[in-house]
C-alpha cells in the first residue's frame, strides 16, 4: 500500500517556459564541470549550474545574452542566437583576489564563515529566536512533463539477432503519452495550511483546504510526508523524507568540504555564496549544494541541496528579510525529483522507497530517444504568506502536529482563489476532471481504504472493518482456533463504535466471544466511554496491559506450545482519553469469573480456591514523547513514530466488591527504545517488569515470557522463535510476583548478496531477575524462583529463504542446565515482507 502511494509521487515534473536554453559550464584547462556557477541573462533571470555544471534557463522573453561568473575564474558574457538551444561555456582561471573581508584568514576562508554561521544559529533560527509566529502556506504538488519534451511518433522496436536488427513490434507508448500530457498533468494535489508556532512547543499545521486529484477525501498519510524541512537550521535536513547531516550542523565541518563561490549585493546587503560537498567517507551519505549567507548576521538567506543518483533530487529554500524581527523568514521552497544520469542507488522516504538500477535487455532496440519516464518528473512548491511575528498565540496539543479541518476537502473555488499564490491552469483543471473520472470508475478510494486497513490488520468493508487477527490462531490448548470479528468504521458512525468477535477451538471444543460498544465524547482529545463483555482465554502469568497496541499477526509462534491458560468472563467499562496526543490514558473497571484451564489451587491460611472472582480498577498510561500525530476526519493517525515509548499500568483488585476474592495491587512497566543511526542498523532495547503487593492468583503473576520446551528427542524442541521472549527458558519454569527483564538486540543492515537474497544478521542478549514471596500458595504448578538472575545470548540469521531464517541461543549463568543441549535453543524465524 505505502509503496504504490509513494510511487504515485515519484514519477516526476515541471513546465517549460516558451524560451529556454540549456548548457554546460567547464574549466577551460581541465575540462571539468564547474558546479553552482552563477548565470544571469539579459532578462535579469538568474540561476546556478547544478553539481555537474549543467544549467537550464527559462524565460517568457527572448534570451540573447548570458553572463557567467565563478569565484577564481574570469566572468564572461556570451551572446545567444535564436537557434541556440544548448551551449558549452569554458571559463578561464583568474588570479583576482576575493573581496577583502574574505581573504584575512590563512586557512580556507569558507570554513570561518561556516563556523560563524553555526555559532549564530540560535540567533538566526526563528524557532529559537522568536516567541511565536504564524503564517499561511499554499502548496502545489505536480507530476507532469512538458509536451515538447517527447516525440509523439509511433515507435518501432527491434531485437538484435546475429548482429542485425529484426522487427519486433510497434510501440505507441510515446504517442499516447504525448496525447495525454498535452491535455493534462499526470497528477495534481493542492493544500492550504496555517502554521502556528509557540516557543517550547512543536510547530502545528492546520490544514484548511486540501484537494487530491481523483479523491473525494485525501490520503491523509501522504499529507504528513516531509518532502523538505521548513528550517535549514536543524542538525539534520530532510529531503524526500530522508534525513541527512545538515551542512551547518554542529559537527558539519567533519563531514563536508566548503568553497566560496561568489559574493553578491542586493538591497544594500551583501551575501556570500558557499558551496558544500560531502567528504569522501565510508558509511556517510551527505547532500551537495549552495548556501547564501548574510555577511553581517551570518543568517541563511537561501539554501540549495541536491542528490545525484538514479533519481535526482533538488531542493531550494528562499528566505525574506522581515524588519519587525530583524530576521530572515522562510518565504518559499520547492523540491524536484526526476530521473538521474548515473546508476548510483538512493533511498527515499527514510529507506521506505529504495531506487536501484535494473538490468537492461541489450538485445532490444527502440527507435525513440526518450520515453515517458525520462521526461516526467515531480515538483512540490510551497509559498508562505500572511506572516505574523510574535502574535498572541497559544498552541494546544502541539504533539498533534497536523490538524485536518473537517470541511477541508469541501472548500469552494472562491476559498481556494483567496490563498492560491500560483493560478490553476487549464491543464490543471483538466487533470482534476480526468483523474476524478478514472478514480470513480476504478473505485480507487475503496482500494485505498482497503490497503490502509490491511496495514493495521483489518479488512475494510463499507460499515465494518474485519479483524484479520481473529480469523485463525494456534495454541496447545485450543488447537486450531478459528474466529470472526471486527469493529464498525466511520461510514457506520463517527460517534458510536461497536466491536465484537467469536472464536472456536477445535481441541477444547469451546466457544469464546466478546461484545462491546463505545461512544465518543470528545474528538479533539480522542475521548471514548465504552462497555464490553468478554469470555475468552489468556496465558497464565503473562505480562498484561489493558491498552496494549498489538500489531496484526495471524499466528503468534509462541502460542504453539503454550498450554497453561485461564478463562475469564468479565464485564468491563472503560474511559479512554488523550491527556496530550502523545500521552494516552485508559481507565477501566472490570469484574468477573476466572478459572485456570489446568490443575491449580490457591491455598493460604484464609483461602482454598481454584476458581475465583476478581473486581479490578486499572489505570494505563502510554507516553511517546517524540511521536507526532494528525487529527483527521477518520480519527487520530500516527504520522511520526519515534522512540522511546513508555507504558505504565496500575491495577487494584478490590476484595469483597462484587464478591471479589482478592485484595492486591499490581504495577506493570514497559519501556521500548530503538536507536537508529543514519543508514545503519537498529539497536532495540526493551525493559519490562512488574510487581505485586499482596497475595495474587496465577492470572496476575509473571512468567517472564518463556519460549522453550524440554521435549525429547531434542529435534522436537526446534520451533518458531517468538518476539521479545526468552528462547531458552522453559514454559512456566519460573513464576514471580516481581520481576525485571531487559532485552538488547542489534539488527545489522542486510547483506546484499543478490537481487532478492539479502540475509540479515541480528545478535541479542536477554537478562531477567525475579522473586516470589509465597510460592507454596500456588498448588498444581511446579516452578522455580528467578532470584539469581537469568541470562541468554544468541544470534539470528533472517530472510534466508522466502522470509524464513533461523536463530540459536544459549543459556548461561546461575540457571545453566547440567546437560549442554538443554541450554541450546535453535529456532526458525520468519519475517513477513509486504514489499516496502
Amino acid at each position: 500500500m505505502k509503496k504504490w502511494l509513494f510511487l504515485i509521487l515519484l514519477i516526476p515534473i515541471i513546465a517549460f517556459s516558451q524560451h529556454q536554453i540549456q548548457g554546460l559550464v567547464i574549466d577551460s584547462s581541465t575540462k571539468k564541470p564547474l558546479p553552482f556557477a552563477s548565470i544571469i541573462t539579459n532578462t535579469n533571470t538568474g540561476t546556478l549550474t547544478d553539481v555537474d555544471g549543467k544549467f537550464q534557463i527559462q524565460s517568457n522573453t527572448v534570451i540573447n545574452q548570458i553572463k557567467v561568473s565563478y569565484v577564481g575564474y574570469k566572468s564572461t558574457s556570451f551572446p545567444i542566437a535564436q537557434s541556440d538551444k544548448y551551449i558549452k561555456i569554458q571559463l578561464e582561471p583568474s588570479t583576482e583576489s576575493l573581496n577583502e573581508i574574505l581573504i584575512t584568514a590563512t586557512e580556507n576562508p569558507a570554513l570561518q564563515i561556516i563556523r560563524n554561521t553555526i555559532k549564530n544559529k540560535a540567533k538566526n533560527n526563528i524557532e529559537t529566536s522568536l516567541n511565536s509566529f504564524k503564517f499561511d502556506a499554499y502548496t502545489k504538488l505536480l507530476v507532469t512533463a512538458h509536451p515538447d519534451s517527447i516525440n509523439g511518433k509511433i515507435d518501432t522496436v527491434f531485437v538484435l539477432k546475429n548482429g542485425e536488427k529484426e522487427f519486433l513490434k510497434i510501440d505507441s507508448t510515446n504517442y499516447k503519452f504525448k496525447k495525454d500530457i498535452d491535455k493534462h498533468h499526470l497528477y495534481l494535489s493542492e493544500k492550504i495550511s496555517q502554521f502556528q508556532f509557540q516557543k517550547g512547543k512543536k510547530t502545528k499545521e492546520i490544514i484548511m483546504a486540501s484537494r487530491m486529484a481523483g479523491l473525494q477525501q485525501p490520503i491523509y498519510e501522504l499529507l504528513a510526508i516531509t518532502f523538505q524541512d521548513f528550517s535549514f537550521y536543524n542538525e539534520f535536513y530532510t529531503i524526500a523524507g530522508t534525513k541527512y547531516v545538515n551542512p551547518i550542523a554542529n559537527n558539519a565541518i567533519k563531514h563536508y568540504n566548503y568553497k566560496i563561490l561568489d559574493t553578491i549585493q542586493q538591497n544594500n546587503k551583501q551575501f556570500i555564496l558557499i558551496y558544500y560537498k560531502p567528504k569522501i567517507k565510508k558509511d556517510f551519505t551527505g547532500i551537495e549544494g549552495v548556501l547564501y549567507i548574510d555577511s553581517k548576521s551570518y543568517a541563511i538567506t537561501k539554501g540549495m541541496a541536491e542528490l545525484k543518483a538514479i533519481v535526482n533530487v533538488k531542493a531550494t529554500q528562499n528566505y525574506s528579510f522581515i524588519e519587525d524581527c530583524n530576521c530572515w523568514f522562510p518565504s518559499d521552497m520547492n523540491i524536484i525529483i526526476k530521473k538521474g544520469d548515473n546508476n548510483e542507488n538512493v533511498n527515499l522516504f527514510g529507506g521506505m522507497v529504495k531506487v536501484s538500477n535494473s538490468a537492461k535487455n541489450d538485445s532490444i532496440v527502440n527507435s525513440s530517444r526518450n520515453n515517458p519516464s525520462d521526461v516526467s518528473y515531480f515538483i512540490s512548491k510551497t509559498k508562505n504568506s500572511n506572516i505574523e511575528i510574535n502574535p498572541q498565540l497559544i498552541v494546544k496539543n502541539s504533539s498533534s502536529t497536523i490538524k485536518f479541518n473537517d470541511d477541508a476537502a469541501k472548500k469552494s473555488e472562491e476559498f481556494w482563489n483567496l490563498y492560491r499564490t500560483d493560478s490553476l491552469s487549464e491543464r490543471g483543471k483538466e487533470t482534476y476532471k480526468n483523474l476524478d473520472s478514472i478514480a470513480k470508475s476504478e473505485n480507487i478510494e475503496g482500494k485505498i481504504a482497503l490497503g490502509r486497513n490491511l496495514l493495521k490488520g483489518y479488512f475494510h468493508t463499507k460499515y465494518i472493518n474485519l479483524n484479520l487477527g481473529k480469523i485463525i490462531n494456534l495454541n496447545n490448548y485450543e488447537g486450531l482456533r478459528i474466529g470472526f470479528g471486527g469493529t464498525t468504521n466511520q461510514n457506520f458512525s463517527n460517534k458510536i463504535r461497536l466491536e465484537s468477535y467469536v472464536a472456536y477451538g477445535t481441541k477444547d471444543k469451546d466457544y469464546k466471544f466478546s461484545l462491546g460498544a463505545a461512544t465518543r465524547l470528545n474528538k479533539e482529545n480522542n475521548t471514548w466511554l465504552g462497555v464490553s463483555f468478554t469470555n475468552d482465554l489468556k496465558e497464565a502469568a503473562s505480562l498484561d496491559f489493558i491498552a496494549e497496541n498489538t500489531s496484526f499477526s495471524p499466528v503468534n509462534p509462541r502460542n504453539l506450545n503454550i498450554d497453561k491458560f485461564y478463562n475469564y468472563k468479565t464485564l468491563s467499562t472503560y474511559f479512554e482519553t488523550d491527556i496530550q496526543p502523545n500521552l494516552e490514558a485508559k481507565f477501566q473497571l472490570s469484574s468477573g469469573d476466572y478459572a485456570p484451564t489446568f490443575d491449580y489451587q490457591f491455598i493460604n491460611t484464609s483461602k482454598n480456591i481454584s476458581r475465583y472472582i476478581l473486581t479490578t480498577a486499572s489505570v494505563n498510561l502510554q507516553y511517546s514523547p517524540k511521536n507526532e500525530y494528525m487529527n483527521s476526519p477518520i480519527g487520530k493517525l500516527t504520522i511520526k513514530n519515534e522512540f522511546p515509548h513508555f507504558t505504565l499500568q496500575v491495577t487494584k483488585s478490590i476484595e469483597d466488591l462484587f464478591s471479589s476474592d482478592f485484595d492486591f495491587t499490581q504495577i506493570n512497566l514497559r519501556i521500548l527504545h530503538k536507536i537508529k543511526p543514519l543508514r545503519k542498523g537498529i539497536t532495540n532495547i526493551l525493559i519490562e517488569g512488574g510487581i505485586v503487593f499482596g497475595d495474587a492468583p496465577i492470572s496476575h503473576l509473571y512468567n517472564a515470557t518463556p519460549n522453550y520446551t524440554f521435549k525429547n528427542p531434542w529435534v522436537k524442541r526446534i520451533t518458531f522463535a517468538g518476539k521479545n521472549s526468552f528462547e531458552t527458558m522453559g514454559y512456566n519454569e519460573f513464576v514471580s510476583d516481581r520481576f525485571l527483564a531487559i532485552h538488547l538486540k542489534q539488527n545489522f543492515e542486510p547483506f546484499k548478496l543478490g537481487k532478492k537474497f539479502k540475509p540479515q544478521i541480528s545478535i541479542a542478549t536477554r537478562a531477567a531477575v525475579g522473586a516470589i514471596d509465597n510460592p507454596d500458595y500456588h498448588n498444581g504448578l511446579v516452578f522455580k524462583s528467578m532470584n539469581k538472575g537469568y541470562l541468554e545470548s544468541g544470534m539470528e540469521i533472517n530472510s534466508l529463504l522466502k522470509g524464513f531464517g533461523f536463530s540459536a541461543f544459549y543459556r548461561y549463568g546461575a540457571y545453566r542446565n547440567p546437560i549442554w543441549s538443554d541450554n541450546l535453543a535453535v529456532k526458525l524465524t520468519y519475517k513477513l515482507r509486504l514489499g516496502f
